[in-house]
C-alpha cells in the first residue's frame, strides 16, 4: 500500500477502522453484484460463445477472483 494510505489508516480508532472496513466490503459485494451473471441470462439457446463466457465467469466467482471488467 502507498504510505499515505497507510498512515491515515493507521490513526483511525477501532470504530472508523471498523466502518471503513464496511464500507469497503459493501461497495466490493456491489460491484461484484453488478458483474455477475444473472440465473435468468442463462438459457438453454445461449451461443456456444456465451455459454463459454458463462462457465467462465461462474468459475472465477466460485474460486473468489475478482471481475476483469
Amino acid at each position: 500500500m502507498n504510505s499515505k494510505f497507510d498512515e491515515l489508516v493507521q490513526n483511525l480508532e477501532g470504530p472508523m477502522l471498523e466502518e471503513l472496513r464496511r464500507s469497503v466490503a459493501g461497495e466490493l459485494n456491489e460491484r461484484r453484484a453488478q458483474s455477475s451473471i444473472k440465473m435468468e441470462q442463462i438459457h438453454a439457446e445461449m451461443s456456444a460463445e456465451d455459454r463459454v463466457r458463462a462457465m467462465q465467469e461462474i468459475a472465477r466467482v466460485l474460486r473468489g477472483e475478482e471481475s476483469h471488467a
